[in-house]
């Protein structure tokens, strides 16, 4: 089964107060927001716990669940869950845990209550502790037989471990599979490093599969496996250590079957070993009976020597080690540490790995985005077997397309011709932005321009979001890794590997850039850059600034740079960086990536025939109506036809299954999220769609800008909603949205509308405490200090505009400074014009407005 993924973020745990924050990272429904949870639970106590009830699980799993899901990080999962079962996916919840002390609790026991079942046993789920990094996935293995190496080690300094009946329960589970030549298993026991070297050398195994002690060293922050040395004392070896050796080898999966190693985030072996790169562990959280055991590792191995993801075959030993009976909740005794992102270790068949595709990574906007050409190809991209969509459907709805998968599909748009006409001009006077909402065909217009650019330039496709959330270093780290890779597959140079793609900051990127320029013969090299929203702002002010050096520089004291031609993608983080004088990528071109034409559409429609279904001639029509051409709404409508199985497309069906995307569809749910964090953008709709308001479409005005990169409405003159079925969508939305405005603005008495209560501090005592102090005796506010303090702590508090104390001075009563905020809401739109607000209390009598206003002015322009 391939899966869709639910990254939910969980650290910043204070033990203390018991605790944290939150955070989807990603998912099928979108992104969340940053949210504090608090969980009351003892740490230790639930750790020192040897044996579970299924009572007391559940009732752990409960408070896990409730603990760290909020209401809106909840209504994403369900709706995730809901697109992963539409799709014929699964859905993995891949858990970001940052903390040490949370890393220690049984997550696995996650409950669902409202469908009385623990998530592991829900068929579509996997549970899994993720490790992100910033480099290549591994290679898959494949073969005909599975190859194990079982290892053990008993230094007598510890409690001994009855290694041989370990073994004896191993050979036990695997009987079945070595009898079928599935799968080879050697036993080494008294494991020395010496010995473990010399078996991964001979024997190039898949798996290694560990009996023995672990440990976790504070002092170095560092996992341990505990190997004997040549006199049966005690050897230990770093995790990290260990995880070179197992990468030498190719070895893409270690089972730990020892004490303490699914402990810590990145501290105990496990999360270790995944951090050094190897792709997938699983570890045993508490011990378990034999015969679970057995049965575990049998359904395990099985799964996995038959090419399953790693997910499905801990998914398999899971429900067989419930199976037995013996021991309730051995079930819930293996932790799966994960790297790779398809979850395929292992392919059956040498023929296998080339027609194994991973699933999309998250929304559909920044799914897996595999390209046509290996020197192209985005990490985990695998290229998919030729009949469109994962099903085997007509009409693809997730992903980028591609001309190698989905030929039929593909609709090379004039915007495609635009952007390959500035590639390929004599010089790189300007870089190429593209920009347009969600799901429009971003990455599959960057897509096409590799695969159509590819003969005649090096070009390096790389998808930001990846790094989503993370720092400049780790940024600038992760793009010279993959320029450095893919440059070099597709230039077929070896010296590039020399080149160490090792930097953290802007001056040892360029450098890096600069000695690539100089050591590849091409006259252009182009690097395509998708997903550009997903960086932090940090990140994005950091990077994007020195990809401006780039161009800068390049035009003069490094010239080698200007055979750099950087194009990007994104929508409104892309529009901010574009717009504006100071904007860092002011220097783009801009092309605008419009809706499918009406012939598009018919073409689109018409591949209805080639599967046996009658199309109308106003069919296409009728379609296009609906969808105004956005490429995505087309398609998915044409797949939800498809699935009715209609024989004939007449406006009944046609109809029909419209009310169903309406009813369901995550881009629909998306846009009304988008709005609710807008409220100006959301008044500016409402008063285009429910007061029929003519209002001049542009792209300066900040609001309508927004609109457009979200999708709201179409760059038409006046300003109308992108297409019927938003308009279907977002009325009953809009028109919700005012009776509640209306409902809250009760008259007061006074003939004015009542303000909402809105509680500015969030702790009314303290910025009470503030104002007295700030108020002279006359009751009147006094400059100085007090004032200050006040005014800092109110403004910070007003919900609007994103404005927060941003600079104060010592020099004299400046008063508070404010500035956007660029990550709160709104903030990206308004950045573009760096608007400021000087807050400072004045003497009306002591001056007139006129010498008042020039006073301010001039501290501005001082500050």
């Amino acid at each position: 089964m391939d899966y869709l993924s639910f990254d939910l973020r969980l650290g910043e745990w204070n033990p203390a107060a018991q605790e944290g924050i939150a955070e989807v990272l990603q998912s099928p429904a979108g992104e969340g927001g940053r949210y504090a949870f608090r969980l009351e639970i003892d740490v230790d106590a639930v750790e020192g716990l040897t044996s579970l009830s299924e009572e007391v699980a559940t009732r752990l799993g409960r408070r896990l669940a409730v603990s760290i899901f909020s209401q809106q990080s909840l209504t994403l999962w369900y709706e995730s869950y809901q697109v992963a079962r539409e799709r014929g996916r699964g859905l993995r919840l891949r858990l970001h845990i940052d903390s040490w002390e949370l890393s220690r609790l049984p997550w696995e026991l996650l409950y669902d209550s409202r469908r009385g079942e623990f998530l592991v046993f829900d068929p579509l789920v996997s549970v899994v502790r993720y490790i992100r990094l910033y480099s290549p996935p591994p290679a898959l293995r494949h073969g005909t037989r599975l190859k194990v190496l079982a290892v053990s080690a008993a230094p007598k300094e510890e409690v001994q471990l009855d290694w041989r009946r370990e073994f004896a329960v191993l050979r036990e589970a695997v009987a079945g599979l070595s009898a079928e030549d599935q799968l080879q298993v050697v036993f080494v026991d008294h494991l020395t490093q010496d010995r473990l070297h010399g078996a991964l050398y001979e024997h190039t195994p898949d798996v290694v599969h560990y009996v023995g002690h672990a440990g976790y060293d504070r002092r170095l922050n560092c996992g341990l496996l505990l190997l004997e040395d040549g006199e049966r004392g005690m050897a230990p070896l770093a995790a990290p250590d260990a995880a070179r050796m197992l990468r030498r080898y190719g070895v893409n999966l270690v089972v730990l079957n020892a004490c303490e190693t699914a402990q810590g985030a990145w501290a105990g072996v496990g999360p270790s070993l995944v951090r050094r790169e190897v792709p997938a562990v699983v570890a045993m959280q508490w011990p378990v009976e034999d015969r679970a055991a057995i049965r575990f590792s049998e359904h395990f191995y099985r799964a996995l020597a038959q090419g399953r993801t790693i997910d499905e075959c801990v998914a398999q030993g899971r429900m067989g080690a419930s199976a037995t009976g013996t021991d309730p909740l051995a079930w819930g005794a293996p932790v799966l540490f994960l790297r790779s992102a398809s979850g395929r270790l292992w392919t059956v068949g040498d023929a296998a790995a080339a027609a194994t595709a991973p699933p999309p990574q998250q929304a559909p906007a920044t799914g897996a985005k595999p390209a046509p050409k290996a020197s192209a190809r985005p990490e985990g991209g695998v290229a998919r077997p030729k009949g469109g969509a994962a099903r085997g459907d007509t009409f693809k709805t997730r992903g980028p397309l591609t001309a190698e998968s989905d030929a039929e599909l593909l609709i090379d748009r004039p915007e495609l011709r635009r952007a390959l006409r500035l590639a390929q001009q004599p010089s790189v006077t300007q870089y190429v932005a593209v920009l347009s909402a969600r799901q429009m065909g971003k990455t599959t217009l960057l897509l096409r321009l590799v695969d159509l650019l590819g003969e005649a330039y090096p070009c390096v496709f790389i998808d930001l979001s990846v790094l989503r959330g993370q720092k400049p270093g780790e940024c600038y780290r992760f793009v010279a890794a993959r320029l450095v890779e893919e440059l070099r597959r597709a230039t077929g140079d070896a010296s590039l590997a020399d080149l160490d793609p090792g930097v953290t900051n802007a001056v040892d990127w360029l450098e890096l850039l600069s000695r690539l320029a100089k050591t590849i013969n091409t006259p252009r090299i182009l690097i395509l850059l998708d997903e550009v929203g997903a960086l932090s702002a940090e990140a994005s002010d950091s990077f994007f600034n020195a990809v401006r050096t780039v161009f800068t520089q390049g035009r003069g004291l490094r010239s080698e740079l200007a055979k750099y031609l950087f194009v990007f993608s994104g929508a409104v983080d892309l529009y901010g960086l574009t717009y504006g004088t100071n904007s860092p990528l002011n220097i783009c071109e801009k092309i605008y990536l419009q809706d499918l034409s009406p012939a598009d559409v018919g073409r689109l429609v018409g591949l209805f025939r080639s599967i046996g279904v009658s199309v109308p001639k106003e069919a296409p029509e009728r379609i296009y109506a609906l969808t105004g051409g956005h490429p995505y709404l087309t398609m998915r409508l044409c797949a939800l036809l498809e699935q009715h199985r209609a024989k004939r497309l007449g406006p009944e069906q046609i109809e029909a299954a419209a009310e169903e995307l309406l009813v369901e569809d995550d881009n629909l749910h998306h846009l009304v999220r988008e709005l609710e964090r807008l409220p100006q953008a959301r008044q500016r709709l409402a008063e285009i769609v429910l007061d029929g308001a003519q209002i001049p479409f542009s792209r300066v005005d900040p609001v309508l800008a927004a609109l457009e990169m979200i999708g709201a409405i179409k760059p038409s003159q006046p300003c109308q909603v992108r297409n019927h079925l938003y308009e279907r969508s977002l009325r009953p939305y809009l028109e919700g949205q005012a009776r509640r405005t209306a409902g809250a603005e009760e008259d007061d008495g006074t003939g004015r509308p009542a303000p909402a209560a809105h509680d500015v501090s969030g702790d009314g005592a303290a910025l009470g405490a503030l104002r007295e102090a700030a108020l002279g005796p006359s009751g009147a506010y006094q400059q100085g200090r007090g004032w200050q303090a006040f005014a800092e702590a109110l403004f910070r508090r007003v919900p609007a505009f994103s404005v927060y104390a941003n600079v104060t001075t010592d020099a004299g009563p400046l008063g508070v400074l404010l500035a956007v905020d660029a990550e709160a809401e709104g903030g990206a739109y308004w950045r573009a014009y760096e608007p400021a607000v000087l807050v400072e209390p004045v003497d009306l009598a002591a001056a007139t407005p006129r010498r008042l206003a020039a006073e301010m002015l001039g501290k501005l322009e001082a500050h």
